[in-house]
């Protein structure tokens, strides 16, 4: 029994350690460095920041660019991390130390204009790791969407050239019945034409023959 515990501990030690969490750091801003909520993730920034656009557009926000690559949600409510008006900031680098993967960067500040940190704002800091460490899935769900839009783009260019072959292959067929007929009336014209070569042939050879015979007889 004891064994068993200590296996399943060590099991989910090792999906614990495996699966990416969100940390406190800083990062550079136009105003200085400031305490950001930071997450790595294996996937490209295209990707992320994709995911990141719909989270909160599905929540009716729409952010804009600013300065350092910053995208900025400006005085605005998100639910996710609180009932207060706030600024959020959301950015993604790659990650340099690791290229495979992206650096996701959330900040936020209140309407005093001071960036929330663990010691000033824990409740709002602890619901921004939470959605960051619930981030993967709805990037998956975007690498996927995207791959289903392009195979059905793909399905859709696919069926088109199909039907344009059939359309192809129904127009060669009529050209085909076309040349056939063609060919048919074409082979009944030579045979009539044959039978009236052959009989001016025979006229021909017959009045050649009377002729030579008048020569013949005409009075020496």
């Amino acid at each position: 029994m004891k064994n068993l515990i200590t296996a399943i501990l060590i099991f989910v030690a090792a999906i614990y350690a495996g699966k990416a969490q969100s940390y406190e750091t800083t990062v550079e801003m136009k105003t200085g460095y400031q305490n950001a909520v930071c997450i790595d993730l294996p996937y490209t920034v295209d990707e992320v920041e994709k995911t990141l656009e719909k989270r909160f557009a599905s929540n009716g926000l729409k952010g804009k660019n600013a300065s350092k690559g910053f995208i900025e949600y400006k005085n605005v409510k998100f639910r996710e991390f609180g009932s207060e008006t706030m600024t959020i900031y959301t950015k993604v680098d790659k990650n340099r130390q690791n290229k495979s993967e992206s650096k996701i960067y959330i900040l936020v500040s209140l309407e005093n204009g001071q960036f929330c940190t663990s010691a000033t704002c824990e409740s709002i800091i602890n619901k921004v790791k939470e959605f960051e460490n619930d981030l993967k899935p709805y990037v998956e769900l975007y690498i996927t969407t995207v791959q289903l839009d392009k195979s059905m783009d793909d399905l859709k260019k696919a069926e088109k050239d199909l039907r344009n072959l059939q359309d192809d292959a129904v127009s060669l067929q009529k050209d085909k019945e076309k040349i056939l007929k063609k060919i048919e009336e074409n082979t009944q014209k030579i045979q009539n034409k044959q039978q009236e070569v052959e009989m001016k042939r025979q006229i021909a050879t017959e009045t050649q023959l009377k002729k030579a015979k008048q020569e013949s007889d005409l009075p020496k």
